[in-house]
């Protein structure tokens, strides 16, 4: 599998990527947390896509990939990493190259009447590097906003986040990871802020 995600409420197995990364690697490293901001979660699954930005299509169909979050799991609460278990450490190891989270979705609960939201298209931009450990920032997710009002809030929380993937995977040189949070792209008409 391509895509190489540590959430611990991922459906599919955790693949411990951190742990094996070395910066020698021909491919490189893009981490981040998603936080979300209810108690609880109010959808089953939560999705998190990113693709591409350059290179051919193959390179392109290669490359794309999604966080996956099920809420369904842990029902009354969610079960991330740390920050009162609502944040997810997030590690995607790529080719190197221009990537985006694009749009976001969810199912708001199983079975034949459940029902799958998408969000409109937005760039938060990423570079992964060869043999890097670029860090991108937290995605704050909000499950119920006001019209007009961001979903997402895209912010530097490296100093927090970075010892929380050192406890979970201290076999990797954290020390090198590069803090490269982003700070603009596009918004998505309103539903992402950068701070």
């Amino acid at each position: 599998m391509p895509l190489l995600i540590i959430l611990s409420s991922c459906k599919s197995t955790p693949t411990n990527v951190a742990a094996d990364f070395k910066p020698t690697s021909e491919k490189g490293v893009a981490i981040a947390t998603i936080t979300f901001e209810g108690d609880k979660p109010v959808n089953e699954i939560y999705r998190f896509f990113y693709s591409a930005q350059n290179g051919d299509k193959a390179f392109k169909k290669r490359n794309a990939g999604k966080v996956v979050i099920s809420g369904s799991e842990v029902k009354d609460s969610f079960n991330g990493d740390f920050n009162n278990k609502k944040s997810y450490l997030v590690v995607i190891e790529r080719e190197p190259g221009q990537y985006a989270f694009t749009q976001y979705g969810f199912l708001d609960h199983k079975g034949s009447n459940g029902m799958v939201s998408s969000s409109r298209l937005f760039s938060i931009p990423f570079e992964i590097k060869k043999g890097e450990i670029t860090y991108i920032g937290e995605l704050d997710y909000k499950d119920v906003v006001e019209k007009g009002t961001p979903r997402i809030y895209v912010a530097d929380y490296f100093d927090r986040d970075l010892p929380e993937f050192k406890k979970k995977y201290p076999m990797t040189d954290w020390e090198k990871a590069i803090n490269k949070s982003v700070k603009a792209g596009d918004t998505g008409g309103g539903i992402v802020d950068f701070r």
